[in-house]
């Protein structure tokens, strides 16, 4: 099918073509003109703006026998290690959580999981080897003592041994 073009005179009298991309004259936005006239209203507020204006509002609170004035903020914190404090893991939780939000607390330490061998484990993996048909030589005193006298070996064959 062909597109139909239909001409439109300019300010100047000159005839164009109007089509996609080309709207008519009269319908253009006009020059000094906002597209948006109203535009957004004034004072409409996001969430964060909502959050901070809800949390910084004052409150009455009573502690056993006296009222004192705190934001709703300080009152939940202060619920929060409240109930923590009374043993509610939930409340635990998420006040480490709050403390680490903060910065309040470190990263929590790396975990060592690597455990020490044992007697029954050393014996486990050389019944295993011997099993696997590899011999394994029992860690004595003698030959701790005539390794010591050696020096130090070298064990990685790519690397070639230098003396210092």
């Amino acid at each position: 099918m062909s597109e139909q073009q239909k001409p439109s005179t300019l300010n100047n009298g000159q005839n164009y073509a109007v089509g996609y991309g080309r709207p008519p004259v009269h319908t253009r936005f006009q020059r000094g003109r906002s597209g948006n006239p109203k535009g957004r209203r004034k004072g409409q507020r996001n969430v964060r703006t909502i959050v901070d204006e809800t949390s910084n509002q004052r409150i009455t609170i009573r502690e056993g026998d006296r009222s004192r004035s705190v934001t709703k903020l300080d009152a939940v914190v202060l619920t929060i290690f409240s109930a923590a404090l009374k043993g509610d893991a939930k409340a635990q939780a998420s006040l480490i959580n709050l403390l680490r939000a903060s910065g309040m607390l470190g990263e929590p330490p790396a975990a060592n999981d690597q455990k020490p061998f044992t007697a029954d484990d050393e014996s486990i993996i050389a019944d295993f080897l011997r099993r696997q048909g590899s011999e394994v030589q029992q860690p004595t005193e003698n030959n701790d003592k005539e390794k010591d006298k050696e020096g130090p070996t070298d064990t990685t064959p790519s690397e070639p041994r230098t003396k210092s």
